[in-house]
């Protein structure tokens, strides 16, 4: 690799990693201060005093990542354990919520925290067993949680329900919602709803392509840059028919 292009691959990892970084601290004291501190303990609370708490969960997050990072071996260990066991956790809810319409606040809540906990104990007393058994175990937890914690807590509120399905006009298990409104708006919809599915197969190849095309060009490997750019064309293209010249017409839903 050039010695220039060298340097501004590594530059661009540096900024990626403090990006992440900055991004993830105060993303958490956020968390802390707006959802849990505010919304339930103090309530009254003024803005000095929020902002002492945000520094204060700003610090905390820092301190407990690095004491963290000193338990950690190789950053092959903790990648397969993010990506299998404590992602898994969040997966199950973070699907579920768009295609389930009984789903509430409560659920994804407890589903998250479930499949989170049961990744953690997995990782302090089952550490060696292999990934896809961890990804089994928080994803069971969380499946659980998420069933536990919707049907022990109210139905959301029908109104809220209905216009979030206008906005997104998901698919899946959205029968009461749909029964209420016109046959016709629905069936655009579901036609809506399965071009979008179509155009997965296109979108997903062509997103990994368009970085395969970058990187060939980078390494100057002429040869596969031809072909990765003729299958990038031809995605492009199906991508354009299948979706992308819809979109001034998708549905609308008043």
């Amino acid at each position: 690799v050039p010695i220039g292009i060298k340097g501004l691959i590594v530059a661009g990892l540096m900024a990626a990693a403090m990006s992440t970084f900055d991004s993830t601290v105060n993303a958490g004291a956020a968390y802390w201060v707006k959802d849990i501190y505010q919304a339930y303990i103090n309530p009254k609370a003024s803005q000095k005093l929020l902002l002492r708490h945000s520094r204060w969960a700003s610090v905390a997050i820092v301190v407990l990542g690095l004491g963290f990072m000193l338990l950690i071996h190789n950053i092959n260990e903790i990648w397969g354990w993010i990506t299998s066991s404590l992602g898994a956790g969040m997966l199950i809810p973070t699907m579920a919520r768009w295609y389930w319409w009984r789903m509430n606040g409560y659920g994804f809540a407890a589903g998250t925290i479930l499949g989170m906990v049961a990744a953690i104990l997995q990782k302090i007393f089952l550490p060696g067993i292999p990934e896809y058994f961890s990804f089994i175990i928080a994803t069971t937890a969380s499946l659980i949680g998420l069933i536990a914690g919707t049907y022990l807590s109210a139905p959301t509120d029908e109104n809220v329900l209905f216009e979030f399905y206008k906005r997104t006009r998901p698919f899946g298990f959205w029968k009461p919602v749909r029964r209420k409104m016109d046959p016709q708006i629905l069936a655009q919809i579901d036609k809506e709803n399965h071009r979008d599915i179509i155009s997965t197969f296109f979108a997903v190849p062509w997103q990994v392509i368009l970085f395969l095309t970058g990187m060939a060009i980078v390494i100057k490997r002429w040869d596969e840059f031809a072909w990765l750019f003729a299958l990038l064309v031809i995605l492009s293209a199906g991508l354009y028919f299948n979706w992308f010249r819809h979109l001034s017409s998708e549905v609308k839903v008043d």
